[in-house]
């Protein structure tokens, strides 16, 4: 399993953590606690949280969720068409 999951992943399982459950306890909830942020920070410069992106949209934020999964070993559910 070490050798098909990202670095993150790979600590995580290394350490005795699943790496699923590690993206989504830090890595994904940062992801979605910096576009809250953003989205919040009418008031402030949001180019000043870590992470920004000016590009930031549901539609990234959704793509970088599913690569994080993916890149902590999660597989998609098989579609049978």
């Amino acid at each position: 399993m070490n050798s098909d999951i990202g670095f993150l992943a790979r600590f995580a399982y290394t350490h005795g953590t699943d790496p699923l459950d590690y993206a989504i306890e830090h890595v994904i909830q940062t992801h979605i606690a910096v576009y809250l942020t953003v989205c919040a920070s009418r008031y402030t410069d949001p180019s000043t949280f870590p992470g920004y992106d000016p590009e930031l949209s549901v539609a990234v934020l959704s793509r970088r969720i599913v690569g994080d999964l993916l890149d902590a070993g999660w597989n998609p559910p098989e579609v049978k068409r």
